[in-house]
């Protein structure tokens, strides 16, 4: 399983983002090789418009099965995610990454 979350900074102990789309970025886990990726939101975070949907695009391209933010994703982003068929979690608040991870019973040792 592939989970994906909207993070404040990178590693474990970040805390989930509560901006979906102006995220600093978002942390890949991915329980079947027990590996940690981040992406950094840099295009997405600094435009002025569409970043809900942006940020979407880039998720849907890393192929997850859960993305999880702290807040909600919004209207676009939603659309353009379940699309894809992943599971989207919402309002976690501003818990560490690693929790939310571990709140799906992926217990990671990266």
């Amino acid at each position: 399983m592939k989970i994906v979350v909207a993070a404040t900074q990178e590693g474990w102990g970040a805390k989930v983002s509560t901006r979906f789309g102006r995220a600093e970025g978002f942390t890949l886990y991915d329980d079947k090789r027990d590996t940690l990726a981040w992406y950094a939101n840099t295009e997405s975070k600094q435009a002025e418009h569409g970043v809900g949907i942006q940020a979407a695009q880039l998720i849907a391209s890393l192929h997850a099965d859960v993305v999880i933010t702290g807040g909600n994703f919004g209207p676009k982003a939603s659309a353009v995610l379940e699309k894809t068929g992943m599971r989207l979690v919402d309002f976690v608040g501003e818990i560490p990454v690693k929790e939310a991870i571990e709140k799906f019973g992926i217990k990671g040792t990266v």
